[in-house]
Parts: C-alpha cells; structure tokens; sequence
C-alpha cells in the first residue's frame, strides 16, 4: 500500500512539472543553492529553481508572507539577508520588507527598502541587510519590486505546485495584491526564489 502510493505521489509530480513546462522555457541545469549554515536558518517556501514566469511591462513585486504563526520558533532572531533567483536583470530592483501587526493579504508597514545593484542574471543572489531586522509578533513579507519595459522573465521560480504564502504579487496596473496562480486564473501555481536567511541563535 505504501509502495502504491508513493508510486502515485511520484507520477503526480511528473505530470506537475510537465503542465508547468507548458508554460515556462525551462532552465533545469540551474539547481537551488544548498544551503549550509551552522545555527542559522533558512525561512523559504520554494525548491529548485526551474524557469521564471513571464511578467508584462508595468510595476511589480514579487513577494512571499511569513505569518506570525509560521514564525514563532524563530522570534528574536534577526533576518540578516534575502537570497533570491534572478533571470533578467531589470532596470531597478529593490527589496522591500513589511510587517503587518494583524493579518492582512497585503503588506502595510515598510520596514526596510534597499536599491539592488550589480545582480547576476540567471544565477542565485544574495543581498546582505545593513542591519538586522527582528522576528517579533508581527507577519512577514520579503519582497522585490522592479519596473519592466516590455514583457520579462525576472524572478526564478520552482516548479510548484504553489504554497498559499510563497506566490504573492503586485501588480501596478491592477494596483492590488493577489496570489500569482489568481491572477494567471491558476494556470500558473509556483513558488517565488526567494529565501530570508535568519541568524544564529
């Protein structure tokens, strides 16, 4: 019976990615950064690096929500960097951070901004806070926001399917948040690359 099973978990995975290869021009030779960090931790909804999503021109955040529940084992601690998949370099990409002191399906208070500059494309990147930022009772979104001329593949992606936190979107022209999968009338169901990196107890 188990056997059985895992045996259907496996072609349920296969069929998956084979709908989402509908979709993406995949670059599977690029794999997700293992990470290893003594007494640290890794907060992260996604898994290998697959593709990217295409995304029209306009105004953008890519982001994913920690609710307060998700974090309690990792209050005080302090995010001290955001990894994160890039396929096309935009002309500005900045990461924000919010948190909420109730729950909400869109950020409300800027925590933290910070322009990225010198970002790889098609690679894994890492930007460094400039101060630590406390896990405290509060939700959490790590966000990238990023302006686009024409339509582009900017933020990497796994190949899903998608958590209820790790799709989050902004869209300028609709000047709302929704989950991607909404948006793209669940056609699309992955999980953003990116990654909040906490430290050590």
């Amino acid at each position: 019976m188990i056997i059985e099973n895992t045996s259907l978990m496996f072609k349920i995975r296969i069929n998956i990615i084979l709908v989402i290869a509908a979709f993406f021009t995949l670059s599977c030779d690029e794999e997700t950064v293992e990470v290893t960090l003594e007494g640290e931790a890794l907060i992260h909804y996604d898994g290998v690096n697959i593709s990217a999503p295409q995304i029209p021109e306009g105004l953008h955040e890519s982001s994913i929500r920690f609710e307060r529940r998700d974090l309690l084992t990792y209050r005080g601690r302090n995010l001290e960097s955001v990894q994160f998949y890039i396929s096309h370099v935009p002309n500005d990409l900045t990461l924000r951070i919010y948190k909420n002191e109730r729950s909400s399906n869109e950020p409300q208070s800027l925590f933290y901004e910070a322009l990225i500059t010198g970002s790889r494309l098609n690679s894994w990147n890492t930007y460094d806070l400039t101060e630590g930022l406390m896990i405290d009772d509060s939700d959490l979104w790590i966000s990238l926001r990023y302006t686009l001329d024409e339509t582009q593949r900017v933020i990497g992606c796994d190949a899903g399917p998608a958590f209820v936190n790790g799709d989050w979107e902004y869209s300028g022209m609709e000047d709302n948040w929704s989950n991607f999968r909404l948006r793209t009338n669940n056609q699309i169901s992955i999980n953003w690359n990116i990654r909040g990196v906490l430290s050590a107890l």
